[in-house]
């Protein structure tokens, strides 16, 4: 495939230069471009014939020359974001020293959005809620990533399981591999193909290349299909066209939190270059290198599964929390995650223990957050209105993030590759993603896989651990009091962990952490190291006729997907029968038609669209949607829609064959059938539980549950809204919405009820599942939203905006079943800024908000106490320099404060950064 790829992307080139047309020399336009406020030339102006992408940019000092190739009359347009569009008639073949004096303005309701209809239209016109950070946002970010100004807006709830891996959630049902966003940079699906989850900026771009982020917080199938569930972000890269020459930008600071109880340094260095050529040729190259310390996850003592400090006093001996309770798992604790009934008989009964579980600091290598970017593009203007470009990117480094297991992303990378035709009215774009994990490892199984090396937990550990206990209890080891059975506990917990004082533990966790998982060396020992090494092939297309229909405006879609995955055994169980592992192939296909009409003289706009799609595993899925805008006066529109979507289950839960603390277990039919386990095959977990409580001699407890195969997830969505604009000064926007979910995809533990073979091992019966399943009951979620901007006096600008949002379900409080919200009911963003306090100096200070909510998931339960954060930042523009200092600090004055369960606590951050652009205004 990676050869068709080349092949086709070599052809796409050779035609884009055999249809490029000869330009001569034709109309001739010089001028300068100047700032009409200061009287100063303004720089990297686009300039461009209306109409078509014939155009140019004003150099450095504001000057310009246009050669074309087409007589007068017509029209050029100067535009740049902060000022106000103008446009020029020329009339004359040759016209020299003309002046363009360019005013300020707000863009209060200007800002033009593609990501709600797949068509440029004003954000006051737009169906659905949709935010946006253009250019101006980004600068202005009181934060050391751009990308984690996004919490800032309306409906957005972020999750950090790293200090460079930021999580999007909207509309509830959140995550730190959140499955149900999209997230597309350039066109470009930038999920990791084999588990389905967005990697945030890790694999993104630099700030210094970033020109806009839209944002649509809700339901978006049915143009974008499967996984555009709750939402969908569109990042979009500047032009080489209209973005050119050199800038560069080094970003130093430090961070600093109560759990690390020290500073360390960070940088962030990045280098953008463009160039164009004759209006027909342009490329771009980007770099960007950033490294820091990660923020640090060292709950030690609350327990993963009751959310209760149940830990007491704690020692620590050989890197090694020792907990005074039995059965503690503790939250950033690896190693004792696993229920061990140890019977004694007799009058002792049956012990629940867990082994000592080993800490964070311990297992991971290093607390090293990093990310490698660069990229290069080639454009070519076929003609005025199409142009081609082939891309390449890459993005990879260190970072942690958290599904069912924590993992530790090391050398962790993915490659884009894409060819593209567009137009005005239409594009193709074809796509490659490479995703490769590099010595990546699970930390979970690192830490019980090192207890497993120095003791075996059966034959030796568990036994030295009864046999200790029953002696303390009678007595018979010194210094502990005969019937204590707290004291009995501490010197059983002792007695089996001797063997760690004498093993070389760190070494033990060295061969652990760079044995391939699933497989076991000439030791005996047991690996953590992922492999995973997928692709994604992605090709699309979309026409707009309205170059053809007027009586409305009409297009077409579809698209071609193919997952290939492989993990060599790591995480997909690839080869059940044994042999050599074979990388796993699934397709899918979708295509979608919209139409769009203006009725009462305009005032009332409907667009309905539906979408089909069909995944190999899965019956095909139809997502219909239909909306409505009406302006009640200029400026002032409500707006109302209806929506389908839909998700495929994630390629992890298809296909996953995960033996941890229990076997995580994909649920596709040609997954799971061979297991055994669905449709009467296994019994609940609960009735499992009762059955040991029993002491495992009443099979008559066990109760057998029927679990179907997994299926996608519905979704239906209603929501209404409206935006205004009252006289350029203030902008409101408010919306409501009502989601209703159907087969939601969740997950249940049960015990298989026979045993099964699989690659020449016998998986016993009762062995613990963790399945993925539809729930059969009805959830629904509802949310509201306030957002308002108001431009004050002296160009100081209040914004802010409040979230509600709250979810019910029919489930009972007895099953095991867990919806995962995870969002906070009541949060809200509070912001000033002054881009031009002064002729170059400016400010942004902003204040978010959220209160307590309970996180819930397959990693463990906890309920997530309230924060806010204050970042602030200064900007002071050097015009003679060309250089824009920055300098800033996030969660000033606050405390450490988490976003998830067995996420990092978060400090401060401070930094300051000196941004160089050649045409810097």
């Amino acid at each position: 495939m990676k050869k068709i790829f080349t092949k086709v992307t070599m052809t796409f080139l050779g035609l884009c230069c055999s249809f490029g047309p000869g330009w001569a020399q034709g109309t001739t336009i010089s001028g300068k471009v100047i700032d009409e406020a200061y009287n100063d030339p303004l720089a990297g102006v686009n300039i461009i014939v209306k109409g078509k992408v014939v155009g140019t940019i004003s150099d450095p000092d504001g000057n310009f020359q246009l050669n074309v190739d087409q007589p007068p009359p017509f029209t050029l347009v100067f535009s740049f974001i902060g000022f106000e569009t103008q446009e020029i008639e020329v009339t004359s073949a040759t016209i020299n020293n003309l002046e363009i004096y360019m005013k300020e303005q707000s863009l209060l309701g200007q800002e033009i959005v593609v990501s709600a209809s797949r068509v440029e239209e004003s954000i006051l016109e737009s169906p659905v809620t949709v935010e946006k950070m253009d250019i101006l946002s980004i600068q202005q970010t009181a934060s050391p990533d751009f990308y984690d100004g996004i919490a800032n807006l309306k409906g957005v709830h972020i999750s950090q399981g790293s200090l460079n891996f930021t999580t999007i959630n909207t509309r509830g049902f959140g995550a730190i591999a959140n499955e149900r966003f999209v997230q597309l940079i350039d066109g470009m699906d930038n999920s990791a193909p084999l588990l389905n989850f967005p990697t945030g900026n890790l694999t993104g771009f630099s700030e210094l290349d970033a020109e806009s982020l839209e944002l649509v917080p809700g339901a978006a199938s049915a143009l974008y299909g499967p996984n555009a569930f709750n939402g969908i972000l569109l990042m979009n890269s500047k032009s080489p066209f209209e973005y050119q020459g050199l800038s560069a930008q080094a970003k130093i600071g430090a961070t600093s939190s109560d759990a690390q109880d020290e500073t360390n340094p960070m940088y962030n260095f990045s280098l953008r270059y463009a160039k164009a050529f004759n209006n027909k040729w342009a490329f771009k190259v980007n770099l960007s290198l950033m490294e820091a310390t990660d923020w640090l996850a060292n709950d030690y003592t609350t327990d993963r599964v009751s959310a209760t400090d149940r830990f007491g006093e704690y020692t620590t001996a050989e890197g090694v929390v020792v907990p005074q309770s039995p059965n503690f798992d503790g939250i950033n604790l690896y190693g004792d995650e696993t229920n061990i009934p140890v019977p004694l008989g007799g009058t002792f009964g049956t012990l629940d223990l867990r082994r000592t579980g080993f800490t964070e600091e311990q297992l991971i290598d290093d607390l090293d957050a990093s990310s490698l970017k660069y990229d290069a593009a080639l454009h070519y203007r076929i003609n005025d209105q199409t142009e081609a470009s082939v891309s390449y990117r890459f993005g990879g480094g260190n970072s942690i993030y958290i599904g069912q297991e924590k993992y530790a992303l090391r050398d962790f990378n993915q490659q884009f590759f894409k060819a593209e035709i567009k137009s005005d009215n239409y594009f193709v774009r074809a796509y490659m993603t490479t995703e490769d994990a590099g010595d990546s490892y699970v930390v979970n199984a690192l830490g019980g896989f090192t207890s497993e090396a120095i003791s075996l937990t059966e034959s030796e550990w568990a036994p030295a651990y009864g046999q200790a206990y029953v002696l303390a209890l009678q007595g018979y080891i010194p210094g502990v009091p005969a019937g204590n059975i707290q004291a009995a506990h501490a010197a059983a917990r002792a007695a089996a962990d001797a063997p760690l004082a004498d093993a070389d533990v760190n070494s033990v966790i060295n061969t652990v952490r760079n044995n391939k998982f699933q497989s076991v060396d000439e030791n005996g020992v047991l690996g953590a190291r992922l492999v995973a090494e997928s692709k994604l092939y992605h090709g699309e297309f979309n026409y707009n006729f309205s170059d053809i229909i007027d009586f409305a405006e009409i297009q077409v879609g579809g698209n071609f997907r193919r997952y290939d995955l492989f993990s060599d055994g790591t995480i997909f169980n690839e080869s059940p029968e044994g042999g050599e592992n074979e990388s796993i192939v699934i397709d899918e296909f979708g295509f979608y038609t919209q139409i769009k009409k203006a009725f009462i003289e305009d005032k009332l706009k409907i667009q309905a669209s539906i979408r089909y799609d069909k995944n190999e595993n899965f019956d095909g899925q139809s997502t219909p949607r239909i909306s409505a805008v009406y302006e009640v006066v200029p400026n002032h529109n409500i707006r109302a829609s209806y929506q389908t979507g839909f998700r495929n289950p994630q390629t992890q839960a298809q296909f996953i064959y995960f033996p941890t603390t229990t076997i995580l277990l994909g649920s596709a039919e040609g997954n799971a059938e061979r297991y055994g386990i669905h449709n009467g095959g296994a019994y609940t977990e609960e009735s499992f539980q009762n059955y040991v409580a029993a002491g495992s001699t009443d099979e008559s407890l066990l109760e057998v549950t029927n679990i179907d195969f997994v299926q996608p997830e519905q979704l239906t969505a209603y929501e209404i809204g409206y935006k205004g604009l009252f006289g350029n000064k203030l902008m409101i926007d408010i919306n409501y919405y009502h989601n209703i979910y159907k087969d939601f995809i969740a997950q249940q533990s049960v015990r298989n009820i026979n045993p099964t073979e699989q690659q020449g091992e016998i998986i016993p019966a009762l062995t613990a599942y963790r399945l993925y399943v539809n729930s059969k009951e009805e959830i629904t979620s509802d949310g509201f939203g306030l957002g308002f901007t108001y431009n004050l006096p002296s160009n100081f600008v209040l914004s802010g905006n409040y979230s509600y949002a709250t979810f019910e379900t029919d489930a009972s409080e007895d099953s095991d079943f867990q919806a995962g919200f995870n969002t906070p009911e009541n949060r809200f963003n509070i912001a000033l800024s002054n881009r031009k306090l002064l002729k170059n100096l400016g400010f942004n200070i902003a204040f978010r908000y959220q209160e307590d909510f309970l996180w819930e998931n397959s990693f463990g339960v906890l309920e997530i106490p309230a924060y806010g954060t204050l970042d602030a930042q200064i900007t002071y523009k050097i015009p003679d320099w060309k250089t824009l200092v920055k300098v800033g600090g996030t969660n000033l004055g606050g405390g450490d404060y988490r976003t998830s369960i067995g996420a990092p606590f978060i400090g401060q951050q401070y930094f300051i950064s000196l941004t160089f652009d050649e045409f810097l205004n």
